[in-house]
Parts: C-alpha cells; structure tokens; sequence
C-alpha cells in the first residue's frame, strides 16, 4: 500500500518513433503528482543509454515500469534490436524472475489492421491499460493513475461473518429467502402480490418451528436469539417491498396483523390444544415486538414519515384469546411486549440480572444488522414510538383497561436524541413533521406534539431518569420558529 505522503515514481520505456505519444503522456502524469523518469529528461549527452534503461528497470524507487506498447516497440522487443532490444532483454529477465509482477504494466498505444493490440510477445498474457481509443482514453487513463497510486475504483469488500443460517438445522430458510428475490425480480403486480402473499404464508411456517411447549427460562430466551436468521429475512422482505410497492406500509401492517393472529395463537402450532400457557408463545410476541421497532428504525432511515405515519395509525384486528376466536380492533401498541419469562424468570438467576432489561440489551447490543438496523437505531426506534404515541388518535380495543401506551423498553440505550425534534424549529422541516402526524398546519402540529409530554413514571425502577419525551428536547413556542 502505497503510503499517503509518498510521491509515486515510475519509469516509461517506449520506441523512440512513439516520443509525441510518450511526451504528452509523461507531461499529464507529472501534473498529477507522478515523478516520471524518462529518458529524455534523464538520460544527460555522455551516459550510457543501457545502463540507464538497467538502472531504471531495477531500480526500488520506481515503483511502476509503463511499456507503450505500438507497432515500432512490437517489432524491435519481438526481434531483440534497438533500444527496444536492450530493454525487452532486461525487462523480460525481471518478469521471469523475481520481480514482482505488477511492477510492469502494458500501456496500447496502436492496434493493427484487424483491431488487435500491438504487444510484445513476452507480455501478451498480461492485463493491459488501453490508451489507443479516445473515446475511452480518459476511462483507461484513470485506471492507469489509479494503479500507480495504488487506489482501485474495485476494492475487494472486508471477509464477513460465517452466514448464521448455515449452521441452523432447525429448518430450510431457502423458500423464504427465494421468494424476497422473486419480489424484486417481479415484473407484473399481480405476480409482486402473489410472491408478497406467498412470503407471508410461508415465513409464519417457518416461525412453526421455534415453538417449544414447556420449555425453561433459558431455553426460550435461546430460542429468541436463534431468530435473528429469521427476523433477517423479514427485514429484507420489508426493503424489497419497499422497493416496487409505494403502498408498502400498507403490506408491511397487513403483515404484522397475521403475524400476530397466527402466532398468539396456540391452535396455530396444536390445533387440538385443550390447554395453554403464554409463555410458549413469549418468543413469537417478543419477535414481532423487535421486528415493528426494526420496520420504524428503517423507515426513519429512509425519511419515509408517510409510511410511518401509516403504520402507526392502522387499525389492527388482533387475536386476544390464546385459543382463538376473539378477534378486536386495535392500535400499534398491542405489538409492545414486556417478556415476564425473560426478564423476571430467566434474568435474575444470570450475571445479567443488574441490567435494567436483558431483551432491551440483546436486541441492542446482540442484534444488529448493518448498515441500517444499529444499536443506536433500534435504541432511537422504540423511544421515538414512545414519544409519539400521545400524538394520534389511536383505534382502542373496547374491553381494554388501559389508554394506549408504548413503554421504549430500549430508552436506556439511546445515545442521542432522534433528530427529528429539534429539526421542527425549521418551519421547511415541519412540512415533515405534519406528514408524520398526519396534520396540515403549523397549529395542528403544535397541537398535536403538545401532548408529547414528559412523563416521569415512564422508567425503570432504579433508574435516575424516566425516557424523554418530544417536548423534552423542544419548546411548543419553537417549533416553526425558523426558515
């Protein structure tokens, strides 16, 4: 690797009759920073032309030896005569020795008749620049820069992680994977919402498998963390999606709502159940609860507010019996999971246990999935579902006892607060924030954010501090206050 302070040095060795050419050439190079050393600069009336040309090919320093390669330099290295012959003799020896390879770099200068590139035959097998053709001699001549700076525009990617589904004998993540690649290669709307479909199905079958009755507290935590391989494939369903459907909210919320039906479920995994415990569905309840603050922390990323907005003002038919058959209309709380089994069963008898939440930390800190779904983003996502949840009109269940509420099960873990609230003192800025809570007028947005209050019982016992609310990091007298 070249280092960032050093000045490149190379040497041009080319048939006299191509001395324009080369000229021109070696001028460009030396304006770009490369110390060229070329005969007709260097070589001084009374110094010997062969132990120059040795000296330069052999030389540490010169990093780089450019052969222009035309029809004169062809035919003299092919038949060993001239300066040409002096050169080749030396410079194939290095080629076949020791030398390293990429020292030596063919540069076209000439094709012949039937478009073929002059080269000499001790170089024809080696990658070459092509600098014949001007209407890709700036392509090339950047490749050639390139190459002596040591910069490629094509760096091989840092070696990843070993895939972790390849280890997982649990099941066969192929169809579902499959079908994410046949959203995206859809090329009619009735085949994109048959694969969406398909995938829907197809992913609750595979969640089947994960579900363990009677299980301990530390095997259903286990059982947690070996979703991430299918909470993954959910996520790229969400972003290809996303990316040929502009009504993905509306597929994504459709999503969560089978998710949730199916999966609450007992009779989804033993149809002839006489009897139940919540606890066996507590890592379907805990996924889908990761999985809706991974669908807010991407759509914050991609500054998709209407989606969000759709998302969380959907009005969502949920199962509210284990058995089944009680289906109710709902809000986006209901996806809020507190897991008893992880944090109150399994928890305490763990060096965990003075952690404030042990689910919040493993979907922080054991979770991510970069580039988007940091821990700093998924941390952001749940406190921002809390902090807006005050804002909507949100569909109730009628037998609930409770007003809506989101607890950010992550708040402790955010680093920053979400740029979104100290941004509405931009009036531009709050045309956002309106699509966001679904108003359209600067007042209305007042309004609505004015409910966004600090509430101090919104924390963990033993914590110092309760989770911050919109208004804590802005002013209603703010908002809209600047260009």
């Amino acid at each position: 690797m070249l280092q960032e302070d050093k000045i490149p040095k190379i040497f041009i060795s080319y048939a006299w009759g191509s001395s324009d050419l080369v000229l021109e050439l070696a001028q460009r190079l030396v304006s770009h920073g490369v110390d060229v050393v070329l005969d007709k600069w260097d070589l001084k009336e009374g110094q010997d032309k062969y132990a120059f040309m040795e000296r330069c090919v052999n030389d540490p320093e010169i990093m780089k030896v450019l052969i222009i390669c035309d029809k004169a330099y062809a035919q003299k290295a092919n038949e060993r005569t001239g300066g040409v012959g002096d050169e080749t003799v030396i410079i194939s020896s290095e080629i076949y020795g020791n030398m390293k390879q990429e020292k030596f770099i063919p540069i076209i200068a000439e094709r012949d008749e039937e478009g073929q590139p002059y080269v000499p035959t001790y170089i024809k097998t080696r990658i070459y620049i092509d600098l014949s053709d001007q209407e890709t001699y700036e392509v090339e001549y950047e490749k050639l820069l390139r190459n002596i700076y040591e910069k490629p525009q094509f760096i091989k990617p840092k070696l990843g992680k070993r895939p972790e589904w390849i280890d997982d004998a649990k099941t066969d993540f192929f169809p579902v994977k499959d079908l994410v690649r046949q959203i995206r290669g859809c090329n009619t709307d009735a085949k994109r919402r048959s694969c969406i479909s398909r995938f829907q199905v197809a992913y609750i079958d595979v969640l089947k498998s994960y579900y363990e009755k009677g299980s301990n507290p530390e095997r259903k935590y286990q059982l947690f963390l070996d979703t991430k391989i299918i909470r993954d494939l959910f996520l790229d369903f969400a972003e290809a999606v996303s990316e040929v459907d502009p009504d993905y909210a509306e597929i994504l919320a459709d999503s969560f709502e089978m998710m949730y039906n199916n999966l609450s479920c007992v009779k989804t995994f033993e149809p002839k159940a006489g009897s139940a415990s919540e606890d066996d569905l507590d890592v379907f309840k805990s996924l889908i609860w990761e999985l809706f603050i991974c669908i807010v922390a991407f759509m914050r990323h991609i500054k998709d507010y209407s989606a969000i907005n759709k998302i969380l003002t959907h009005t969502y038919f949920l199962e509210t019996n284990i058995f089944g058959g009680a289906v109710r209309q709902n809000n986006y709380t209901a996806f809020r999971h507190h897991s008893r089994v992880v944090e109150e069963c399994y928890k305490p008898n763990t060096d965990m246990k003075t952690k404030f939440t042990l689910m919040g930390d493993t979907i922080c800190n054991q979770r991510e999935k970069l580039p988007i779904y940091t821990s700093e983003a998924i941390a952001e996502a749940d406190l921002f579902l809390y902090q807006v949840c005050n804002a909507y009109e949100l569909a109730e269940d009628e037998n609930s006892w409770r007003e809506p509420y989101w607890f950010p099960t992550c708040y402790v873990y955010v680093k920053s607060a979400p740029i979104e609230w100290k941004k509405m003192k931009s009036r531009q800025y709050c045309q956002k924030m309106m699509v966001l809570f679904g108003v359209s007028s600067l007042e209305e947005l007042k309004c609505v954010v004015g409910k966004c209050v600090y509430d101090s019982r919104m924390k963990y016992s033993g914590s110092w501090d309760a989770a911050p609310a919109i208004l804590s990091y802005i002013r209603i007298d703010e908002i809209g206050t600047l260009n």
